[in-house]
């Protein structure tokens, strides 16, 4: 036998159905409500650190730039340097003296940050406008890729200047020195001495044998350099 028992209390009206309903629907606003303002705190906890890693970026930046643009007119003199030294070649002249430099020094940008709050959605909590930043990071992109390609169009002419039986013009131990320099350079705002700064430079010259260089083979190598 199944005993059924009478309910004990009365029989639900609709004003009690409705103040049910509102004591679950006001219970969810609640739960929604703090849910929402526990993601906003957290949304302005990454945007405050967004902010204040992209500040320390950009100071780093600041730093590489410098660097950057005087490696490049390093450079350029450089190559200057190495055309009279090919103009010399061709006219059987003298050479001038100094190291005939083909390599561009660049500094790195590190981007980390940048591209970490473009990854991870944080961008979309910062409410200002990163046109700016925006821009600057894509000029970088823009600049270290053409560095890219001009290097190894002048790094394939210059193979003229070496034979396979030459040392290695370049050593781990030799790169790393020369960036232990370039971060002392960096962090001296290249105020170093020149005579250490012509010193530095100095370990990138080519060890090259001009005389057995042809007139095509200058001609190309001329061309690169230009």
């Amino acid at each position: 036998m199944i005993d059924i028992h009478p309910p004990q209390h009365a029989a639900m009206t609709r004003r009690d159905f409705f103040i049910h309903l509102g004591i679950v629907v006001l219970g969810i606003l609640i739960a929604i409500g703090l849910e929402q303002s526990v993601e906003y705190f957290h949304h302005r906890h990454l945007a405050t650190e967004a902010r204040r890693s992209l500040v320390a970026e950009r100071d780093t930046d600041e730093i590489s730039n410098e660097l950057n643009i005087f490696a490049t007119k390093r450079h350029q003199r450089n190559l200057q340097h190495d055309l009279a030294v090919l103009q010399a070649l061709r006219t059987h002249q003298p050479l001038p003296s100094g190291p005939f430099i083909v390599r561009h020094v660049r500094y790195l940008y590190p981007e980390d940050e940048w591209r970490k709050i473009h990854q991870s959605g944080t961008i979309n909590y910062l409410p200002e406008k990163l046109i700016g930043i925006d821009y600057r990071y894509t000029n970088q992109d823009a600049f270290m890729a053409r560095i890219d390609r001009s290097n190894e169009d002048l790094y394939r002419a210059a193979a003229v200047l070496r034979t396979s039986s030459d040392p290695l013009n370049t050593t781990f131990e030799n790169n790393l020195a020369f960036n232990k320099f370039l971060q002392r350079l960096a962090a001296a705002h290249e105020n170093l001495s020149t005579q250490e700064i012509e010193a530095e430079f100095a370990t990138l010259s080519e060890p090259a044998n001009f005389n057995a260089l042809s007139p095509a083979e200058i001609d190309s190598l001329e061309h690169a350099i230009e």
